[in-house]
């Protein structure tokens, strides 16, 4: 026994070591009384924490060890009270892959799409994170899905405050976005529903939902916004994201309008206005692409001949 738990601490301590440290020194930045925001760094990704009289609800658990152990020291930093309850605003692992770092935590809450897409995804998501992560980075993982999930609304009481999660009302950055609104302060946790100065990775979603659920973000009236990834934000950093997903949208459109290929359109796109954005070479043509495949599938729809055979596409 004393043996089995040497080897697991051993472990534990090479995976701290071999997480690039560029990954680490996210700021706790506090937004209102009991409210907090753990910004990672360069973009890397946001979560957060809310302290109440019964305990300490938290938003996002991080990706590696690494980055779960630095959230819960700046929560110990803060506060003495307990972890009571985990909220995954959507099932990516740099948002859930920490959940098993706070096993005190009475639950696991998300949307039902995400407990889903964590289960039926599990080893292609584990590849995907390693390349992004690094091969050590998932040492001693163990996926812990939500314990408890929803569908459209949820609302928590703890200490009296409330917290409501809402469901973003369909694909957007993935089938199952949240994000976590405080009324009463005006802020909103929004998960990946919003980046600010970082370009997104739009594969997982839909980019017309995307758009859709910022306009439902900033109809809350919050003024307040932690994003998923990137500093805090406004209503007016929101108005900025969801212009790019239009432009995004639009500039592919007219390419494909002119007859442009696939390739040609990711090679040939540019935003100019979002040329300072984090991975805007990068994830420009992989969004472009993800675009591209929209228009293609919406016009295949419109074409469709009831009791027929749809319609062939133009190549």
């Amino acid at each position: 026994m004393k043996k089995k738990k040497a080897i697991s601490i051993f472990l534990a301590l090479l995976s701290l070591l071999l997480i690039p440290s560029a990954m680490l020194a996210a700021t706790v930045e506090r937004l209102a009384e009991g409210v907090y925001a753990f910004i990672g760094k360069d973009g890397s990704t946001n979560s957060g924490f809310i302290v109440t009289e019964e305990g300490v609800i938290v938003i996002d658990s991080q990706g590696t060890r690494q980055l779960a152990e630095e959230l819960k020291k700046g929560i110990r930093d803060v506060t003495p009270k307990p972890v009571i309850y985990v909220v995954n605003t959507h099932y990516h692992g740099d948002h859930t892959f920490g959940n098993q770092y706070f096993s005190e935590a009475r639950a696991i809450i998300a949307h039902e799409n995400t407990r889903r897409a964590l289960i039926e995804r599990d080893k292609a998501h584990k590849e995907r994170f390693k390349k992004f992560f690094g091969e050590e980075s998932l040492f001693g993982f163990n996926l812990t899905p939500p314990t408890l999930t929803f569908t459209d609304k949820l609302t928590l009481w703890s200490g009296g405050r409330k917290v409501d999660l809402i469901f973003a009302g369909g694909p957007a950055h993935t089938d199952g976005d949240i994000f976590v609104y405080l009324a009463a302060e005006k802020i909103i946790f929004a998960g990946d529903l919003l980046y600010k100065g970082r370009l997104p990775l739009l594969n997982d979603g839909d980019t017309a939902g995307a758009g859709s659920a910022v306009v439902e973000l900033l109809n809350t009236g919050a003024q307040i916004y932690v994003p998923g990834h990137g500093p805090l934000a406004d209503k007016n950093d929101a108005g900025e994201y969801m212009g790019y997903l239009n432009d995004l949208r639009a500039e592919v459109k007219r390419l494909m309008g002119e007859g442009k290929t696939l390739e040609e359109v990711k090679k040939e796109i540019k935003l100019p206005k979002y040329g300072g954005y984090i991975r805007y070479a990068d994830w420009l043509p992989l969004n472009a692409e993800k675009v591209y495949a929209e228009i293609l599938r919406v016009e295949q729809e419109n074409r469709y001949i009831p009791g027929g055979e749809p319609a062939p596409l133009k190549k």
